[in-house]
């Protein structure tokens, strides 16, 4: 039997800042025609992320998939790629969402989190044949 995939691009190049300001980001995407247990990834480019104190959960769906891993001494201006690998029943055949927090680092002032920014965010599912 043939395995068949599909891809839906959630964040396209375009890039999105979570911290001060923007503490969440929150958008829905749709996986239609997905195939029931199917797995799926999660691919995208990040950048910043360099003095938080933890890594930022990814949810899908209000279920944490993955995080995003801090790039630690890291130049701010370089992008890396990530990969999250989604295990079966996350993904609705349909509507989903996904939401990403911002995290703090030791700061002072009125800057409490690590600003950084996504782009290319990507999931690629199984779909049924």
């Amino acid at each position: 039997m043939p395995v068949l995939s599909d891809f839906v691009v959630i964040q396209g190049d375009a890039s999105k800042r979570i911290g001060d300001g923007a503490t969440l980001w929150e958008k829905n995407f749709n996986t239609g025609g997905r195939h029931a247990g199917g797995h799926a990834i999660l691919m995208y480019m990040v950048k910043g992320l360099t003095v938080a104190k933890k890594d930022p959960i990814v949810k899908i769906n209000n279920r944490e998939v993955g995080k995003i891993f801090r790039t630690e001494g890291a130049n701010r201006n370089y992008w890396f790629t990530q990969i999250i690998n989604i295990g079966p029943n996350i993904l609705n055949n349909g509507n989903n969402e996904i939401q990403i927090e911002a995290v703090d680092y030791v700061g002072g002032g009125s800057d409490h989190f690590d600003d950084f920014f996504l782009r290319d965010v990507v999931c690629l599912f199984q779909q049924s044949s």
